[in-house]
């Protein structure tokens, strides 16, 4: 499927009515990339990924791993958790764009931006709810080139604190797992946080360049293992900082959020991905 895509599928297309083909067809089953051109005013749009059940197994398991903190809270969370919530295109000239899942405060601890008393209003989604704050980003088809070009994209916005990026190649075919029969599959995984470096993991049940799993076996083998987690201090969902930012600026976790960090597994993302497509 990769080497298929992107595909191109428009020429030319107004922002407004890219926007509106989001609104009609943004769920259904496609990711899509608005290319500006070079007038400001039309792009070219392709597709960049399509739907798939490694796809969303691993959406959800994200999900979930950023819910762990409301302690069970459901109605009215402290931290919210979406899918293909639309946003603006970080310097886009009013392009729609969603992540695949999104983390944003919940409006009782950050107000509406229409609300805020900042001056200058921090940005909103296109429903003028809060921004996001963390964008997570899976790609399966989608190419390690645009994956990376999105994410880029995103940090692009201060108030996205950060964005988490999967990449699960294509399967092995030739190549399966002695005990359990999945497949061996490279897997990568991205942390992109403002002001730091961007942190890199190789998690599949093979590793990226191996082509020998017993004999070069991976490092991502087991739960639970430090080096191949990704822990994010639960505080960025909740930056809302005056305007100028004072030094040291941190913001405070609610009293009824549990914990410090979120803490997502990177191996137990790559037991759902192996376990949603089997031989």
């Amino acid at each position: 499927m990769e080497c298929s895509l992107p595909l191109h599928i428009g020429s030319k297309v107004t922002i407004n009515n890219y926007n509106t083909f989001l609104h009609n067809y943004g769920s259904s089953g496609y990711k899509f990339r608005f290319q500006l051109n070079s007038d400001n005013t039309t792009g070219e749009v392709y597709i960049i990924d399509m739907a798939s059940h490694v796809h969303e197994r691993i959406t959800t398991l994200l999900q979930d791993y950023f819910k762990v903190p409301n302690n069970g809270v459901f109605i009215n969370p402290p931290i919210l958790v979406d899918g293909q919530v639309l946003h603006y295109v970080p310097r886009g000239n009013g392009v729609e764009v969603a992540p695949d899942a999104c983390v944003s405060p919940g409006v009782a601890f950050v107000p509406k931006p229409t609300a805020s008393t900042v001056i200058p209003r921090p940005p909103g989604n296109t429903c003028g709810n809060p921004h996001a704050r963390i964008m997570c980003e899976v790609a399966v088809g989608q190419s390690v080139g645009e994956l990376g070009r999105k994410c880029l994209s995103w940090m692009r916005e201060p108030y996205v604190r950060a964005v988490i990026s999967i990449k699960i190649l294509e399967p092995r075919l030739n190549m399966q797992e002695p005990t359990t029969g999945y497949y061996y599959r490279t897997m990568t995984a991205k942390l992109y946080r403002q002001g730091m470096l961007v942190q890199r993991w190789d998690f599949g049940n093979i590793k990226k360049h191996s082509r020998d799993p017993v004999n070069d076996p991976p490092g991502c083998n087991a739960p639970n293992l430090a080096a191949y987690q990704i822990t994010l201090p639960i505080s960025e969902v909740f930056w809302d900082p005056p305007y100028p930012i004072p030094p040291g600026y941190t913001p405070a976790i609610p009293p009824n959020v549990v914990g410090i960090n979120f803490v997502i597994d990177l191996y137990q993302i790559q037991r759902v991905a192996l376990q949603a497509q089997t031989p």
